[in-house]
């Protein structure tokens, strides 16, 4: 995709953190942006601030798990801007513990509705009609490096990504033959939110919510460290608008990670036991 100035991009999760970075990257473009996000106040001040600063922002308030909200996403752009020609499924919560741990079925199931069904939402809702106008256009989905690499303590949510990189790969290989461009973004540790997606909850969750254990709180802790000292959301969005312009399909934003990925695919094809995500 070589063309942005006047065309439009649609973002999930695009109220903070990297959405929200790749929207200020490809809005100096001169793309229209469509901000969908949870978080109302936090969508509502950042596109506030995105049209003080000249950029063409609207805000859609979008529950990416649940479908018949994305379609009425993707209505309103259709009403608002017509044709859509980036899509970035973004929107994520990070979640999860041990895989034998036998009560955390709510956990999964949120995890899964956001991280995955929202990414599978966003393409059944958008991605028919950006092939059908005919017009260059890309979709990215945010998976993770953990979406490469197993990681012990994060089931659920390495399962999510795992599938995120599976499902992108298959719409990749499916529109290759046409107009529609796929990438799928694998960074290792950003500095984002992600460390406190409980924010986000559902309210049955929210309410049912127990104090972390000792054990939980240490991996929390340890989650935010690393979190925050990644690298700036900034340098994913110009990987991200880099990848979208050659056409690149893996965005690998944290390049000393590809060893591991090496490592991977060379026990997978001698059959031995996986290493963990070494970070």
């Amino acid at each position: 995709m070589e063309h942005f100035a006047d065309r439009t991009a649609v973002i999930t999760g695009g109220a903070s953190g990297i959405g929200l970075a790749t929207a200020e990257r490809v809005g100096r473009e001169g793309m229209n942006l469509v901000i969908a996000d949870i978080e109302e106040r936090v969508l509502e001040t950042e596109v506030a601030r995105l049209q003080a600063d000249g950029f063409r922002a609207i805000g859609v308030v979008t529950d990416t798990a649940d479908y018949d909200s994305v379609k009425a996403l993707a209505a309103r752009v259709a009403d608002e801007f017509g044709d859509v020609h980036f899509l970035f499924n973004n929107a994520g919560v990070g979640g999860g513990g041990p895989m034998l741990e036998p009560d955390d079925m709510d956990i999964w199931n949120w995890t899964l509705g956001v991280n995955l069904y929202g990414v599978v939402h966003g393409i059944k809702a958008f991605g028919g009609a950006m092939v059908a106008h005919g017009q260059d256009c890309h979709i990215v989905n945010t998976a993770s490096m953990a979406g490469l690499l197993p990681t012990p303590g994060l089931g659920v949510y390495t399962a999510s990504k795992y599938a995120v990189v599976a499902i992108s790969e298959t719409l990749a290989l499916e529109t290759a033959d046409t107009n529609l461009g796929v990438s799928v973004l694998c960074p290792g540790f950003v500095r984002t939110g992600i460390a406190e997606s409980d924010r986000n909850l559902p309210e049955h969750m929210a309410a049912t919510l127990e104090e972390p254990t000792a054990e939980e709180e240490m991996l929390r802790a340890m989650v935010r460290d690393l979190v925050s000292g990644g690298i700036p959301p900034a340098e994913v969005a110009d990987a991200v608008l880099d990848a979208v312009r050659q056409n690149r399909f893996y965005i690998l934003p944290h390049p000393q990670y590809g060893t591991q990925v090496a490592a991977r695919g060379v026990r997978i094809a001698s059959g031995d036991a996986p290493l963990g995500w070494d970070i």
